[in-house]
């Protein structure tokens, strides 16, 4: 890529991170927009092939997403600076906020702003999960796939359903295929390095934490751990990070993290950001400095393993696409991760409080993603002012 394209595709990345929110399916949708119909840096199966890949991994879907884009079209140098760009404005926001909280009364926030940020975020996703569903390829096994994602996500609530579900959907597409592909001999040159480095990294905080026991030590040893064992985004992790941080580490109050989680709602970017919330709120009792320490960790220790996953994994994945044994069963991959976007949709639904207001937000919403080409910022803009003159 050229400078050029390089600045302008990092300038797409900054305007998703800034105005994309309700976690990976609401990600997805603005990917679709911004990378896809308007830049056309991939195309829809080249991103229903990515998606797939990063459904895979454990760790942030959307951030693995953008870094793997950013390495496919400009190498790790690319890769490594939309990353940062995805990352740094929701983990600022959470860091301010939670400097904010140390400083003032942060508990009484009024948070009338927050009260249709939920149903609109999940019209985001509705939206996502229609357009990827129009990308798969309409023959009846793909379909079924795609329907068996989506209920086998809903009925069962376990993160290892994910790889679990897109194993099945290899599996069933490649012993239907009956295409013939070329033979292809991939030249897998795997970095050993990195995946030594994200397993040194595992066991040497484990043991400098549990010998020492340093507090901020232990902090980024529990959360790389997340980062390195959490399928299915955020709404995985904020259960297991307040199982740990609030019920069995009194770290502290559960109105705090709940607080943290609603506030949440309320940012753009990855949903991976709770832990810088998380995490600068456990160090509290070390000051100021300490709490800045722990937001520091909390962002480094959240996202660092996925991002070194894709470093290792993705020029493997490159060239195993490429394969025919893996061809066969990419189409069936899709259309499961597809599914598991109408699933996140279903269920982030369900818990939209029942009022005519939240269903009138979530209806006028989708109808403007779907129909309209009105931007994003727009319609959240529209959406905070809505909550402030008429709390729900």
């Amino acid at each position: 890529m050229s400078q050029i394209k390089r600045f302008i595709y990092l300038k797409e990345i900054f305007f998703i991170s800034i105005t994309a929110f309700g976690g990976p399916g609401a990600h997805l949708n603005a990917i679709i927009r911004q990378l896809v119909d308007k830049r056309n840096y991939l195309t829809k199966a080249e991103l229903l092939e990515l998606h797939s890949f990063c459904l895979m991994l454990p760790g942030p879907t959307s951030t693995q997403m953008i870094t793997s884009l950013g390495y496919q079209l400009g190498g790790p140098l690319l890769a490594f600076s939309a990353l940062l760009i995805w990352v740094l404005p929701a983990t600022i926001f959470m860091t301010a906020f939670v400097l904010a909280w140390h400083f003032t009364s942060a508990q009484n926030i009024p948070m009338e702003f927050l009260s249709y940020i939920h149903p609109m975020a999940v019209a985001f996703i509705a939206a996502a999960a229609f357009k990827v569903f129009l990308m798969i390829k309409k023959k009846t096994l793909y379909v079924a796939l795609y329907a068996m994602g989506t209920l086998g996500a809903v009925l069962f609530r376990s993160p290892w359903i994910f790889p679990v579900l897109l194993g099945i959907g290899a599996i069933v597409s490649h012993r239907a295929s009956q295409g013939e592909f070329p033979a292809y001999r991939a030249k897998i040159r795997p970095n050993w390095k990195i995946f030594i480095l994200f397993i040194s990294i595992l066991v040497v905080s484990a043991l400098v934490g549990n010998i020492t026991q340093s507090k901020p030590v232990l902090l980024f040893e529990n959360t790389y751990q997340y980062g390195s064992i959490v399928f299915g985004g955020g709404n995985v992790l904020i259960p297991m990070m307040y199982k740990q941080y609030v019920t069995f580490k009194s770290y502290m109050g559960a109105e705090d993290f709940v607080l943290g989680v609603g506030l949440l709602q309320a940012i753009p970017g990855p949903v991976f950001s709770i832990s810088t919330f998380a995490n600068g709120q456990a160090m509290s009792d070390w000051g100021i400095m300490g709490q800045l320490l722990g937001c520091l960790i909390g962002t480094v220790g959240i996202f660092l393993p996925g991002i070194l996953m894709i470093f290792f994994l993705f020029p493997i994945w490159d060239e195993m696409k490429k394969m025919p044994l893996v061809r066969k069963a990419i189409d069936g991959i899709t259309a499961v991760s597809a599914g598991l976007v109408l699933a996140a949709a279903f269920l982030l639904f369900q818990d939209v409080e029942s009022s005519s207001a939240n269903f009138m937000v979530f209806f006028i919403t989708l109808l403007l993603v779907m129909l309209t080409k009105i931007p994003s910022p727009i319609i959240v803009a529209a959406t905070v002012l809505f909550g402030l003159f008429y709390p729900a």
